[in-house]
């Protein structure tokens, strides 16, 4: 005759192992294996993307001179070009760097709509440029012919 008192102890253990049987299956079954590190973080800890701004749109016309040539007879000459674009009101930069030696602009940048003074140098022809932040451009050809001086 079987041992009375082991009964309710293997009942224990038998119970006890199929318990966690049972844990081990769900959780291998649903990956929640519980380690440390590696892997993507949960879904509950994802944060949410930011938001995209929007960009700006182009202003509503090109860039334009009020002028597109300027003539020079006299080193130190001036003269004055306003810059302006609808509906912009940003930066408006001449780039002078073609006409070295015979003309140079002031300001270095300005805000649309933008007052340049163009002022000759040397001889020469160049075509100086000006630029707004939405990269389109216009262009002013200068000339210089100075016809000052004597002749011997």
């Amino acid at each position: 005759m079987p041992n009375r008192p082991a009964r309710p102890i293997r009942r224990f253990f038998t119970t006890l192992a199929l318990t966690f049987a049972a844990f081990a299956l769900a959780a291998f079954a649903c990956g929640c294996g519980g380690g440390g590190g590696g892997g993507s973080p949960a879904a509950a800890f994802v944060a949410p993307p930011s938001a995209t701004p929007s960009p700006t749109p182009p202003p509503g016309g090109p860039l334009t001179l009020s002028q597109s040539s300027a003539a020079f007879t006299l080193a130190g000459a001036t003269i004055t070009v306003t810059a302006s674009e609808p509906g912009y009101a940003g930066a408006v930069v001449p780039d002078a760097s073609a006409c070295a030696n015979v003309a140079s602009v002031a300001p270095p940048s300005a805000t649309a709509p933008a007052t340049f003074t163009i002022t000759a140098h040397g001889s020469g022809a160049c075509a100086l440029a000006f630029t707004d932040s939405f990269g389109q451009r216009a262009t002013v050809s200068v000339g210089v012919t100075i016809t000052q001086g004597s002749i011997h």
